[in-house]
């Protein structure tokens, strides 16, 4: 016997840390959410991977796929009550990034915002 055992389909991989992805949107405001997966995918050429639910209305996917441009920032500890705030509501509804008093400066490779609160 091996050993291993079949697993149903499910989270497996944790802890992952939270990353704010940023994007402008159609009005060129900058827009972020708060992701729980992201992974570098590549060295040459540099990339990251990052997984949003497309299966509710999120503001942040929406200017992230018409751009296809964005940002990570990395929180720090300092910064959880921020990054729970910005991935809990929506763009739609309220300035997220103005409400924690995050401000933005424009990305010098990507056309994207840089929250400069972050690293």
């Amino acid at each position: 016997m091996s050993g291993k055992v079949n697993l149903k389909p499910r989270t497996m991989m944790y802890p992952s840390p939270a990353v704010i992805a940023s994007a402008y949107d159609e009005y060129g405001k900058a827009d972020a959410c708060t992701l729980a997966f992201a992974a570098m995918c590549s060295h040459q050429p540099p990339a990251v991977m990052i997984a949003i639910n497309s299966t509710a209305k999120r503001k942040t996917l929406k200017s992230i796929l018409e751009r296809e441009e964005f940002v990570l920032g990395f929180p720090t500890v300092d910064q959880v009550a921020e990054t729970d705030y910005i991935g809990m509501a929506s763009r739609y509804d309220v300035d997220k990034l103005e409400k924690v008093g995050f401000t933005t400066t424009k990305a010098k490779e990507v056309n994207a915002p840089i929250i400069n609160e972050m690293k």
